[in-house]
C-alpha cells in the first residue's frame, strides 16, 4: 500500500503581479486557535451580558423581556440609549441581540440545540424568525451545510417568505423599509435637536468635512439609485 504524500505546507500565488509564499500551516493554526480561543470568549460575553440584562431589567421573565410596552421596559431603553458615549461604547444593536440571543438560548434549552453551535454573527442573523423552531430548523441546515454568513442570511429571507402574516395582517418589515427607515431616524429630532448640529459640523477640521462631504454625496447617489429602481419596479 502506497503512502499518499504528505499536503505541501506552502504554495505559491501570485499578488499583484508579484509571487509570494503562502504558509498554508500558518493559515490552517490561526484559523483553529481564532475560532476555539477568540471565538469562544466573544460568544461567551456575548451570551453572559445578554443573561445579565434579563435577569436585571426584566426579573428573570423572558415575556416581559419580550414586552413592547413602554412601562415595562423603560429602563432598559435608556440603558439602549447610553450606547455609544465614552462611558458605554457598546453599540445598540450588539446590545439587543446579545438579549435576543440569550432570550432564544433559553427557549432552546436543549445542550444540543443547533442555534447553541453557531457562532454569534450566525444567531444574530437568525434572530428575525423569532419562532424558536424555525430558528432551530435553519440553524440545523447551516450546521450541515456549513452555511457562511451570507448563505445564513440567505436562508433566513427564504424561510421569512414562508412565515405567515403577524396578527395584525402585516407581513415583517422588509430589509430595504427597515433601512431606510433607521437611516431618516438617524438624520430625525433626538432629544429635542437635530441629530447632527451647526457645532458638529464646526467641530470637524478641513479635511474631516472633505470626507464628510464624499460620504454624503455618494449616499445621496446611492439613494437616487435606489429611488429610480423602486419607481421603475
Amino acid at each position: 500500500m502506497t503512502k499518499k504524500a504528505p499536503a505541501e505546507s506552502k504554495s505559491v500565488e501570485a499578488v499583484k503581479g508579484e509571487l509570494v509564499v503562502v504558509d498554508k500551516k500558518l493559515v490552517d493554526e490561526a484559523v483553529v486557535w481564532i475560532r476555539d480561543t477568540a471565538l469562544a470568549n466573544i460568544k461567551k460575553t456575548f451570551g453572559e451580558v445578554g443573561e445579565y440584562v434579563i435577569q436585571k431589567f426584566f426579573q428573570d421573565d423572558i415575556e416581559l423581556a419580550k414586552s413592547k410596552n413602554p412601562s415595562k421596559t423603560a429602563s432598559f431603553r435608556a440603558l439602549v440609549d447610553r450606547c455609544g458615549t465614552l462611558d458605554f461604547p457598546v453599540s445598540k444593536t450588539w446590545l439587543n441581540n446579545a438579549v435576543g440571543v440569550a432570550m432564544m438560548n433559553r427557549l432552546l434549552p436543549q445542550s444540543t440545540a443547533a442555534f447553541k453551535q453557531l457562532s454569534p454573527s450566525a444567531q444574530e442573523t437568525l434572530l428575525p424568525l423569532r419562532d424558536p423552531a424555525r430558528v432551530e430548523k435553519v440553524a440545523e441546515k447551516a450546521i450541515e451545510g456549513e452555511f457562511t454568513i451570507l448563505q445564513v442570511r440567505k436562508a433566513v429571507r427564504r424561510e421569512r417568505t414562508r412565515m405567515p402574516r403577524d396578527p395584525r395582517g402585516r407581513h415583517p418589515t422588509p430589509v430595504i423599509t427597515r433601512t431606510l427607515n433607521r437611516s431618516v431616524k438617524a438624520f430625525a429630532f433626538e432629544g429635542g435637536k437635530l441629530s447632527f448640529t451647526k457645532a458638529d459640523v464646526e467641530a470637524l477640521d478641513k479635511d474631516q468635512r472633505k470626507d464628510a462631504v464624499k460620504s454624503a454625496k455618494a449616499l445621496i447617489e446611492k439613494l437616487e439609485g435606489l429611488v429610480s429602481k423602486l419607481e421603475k419596479s
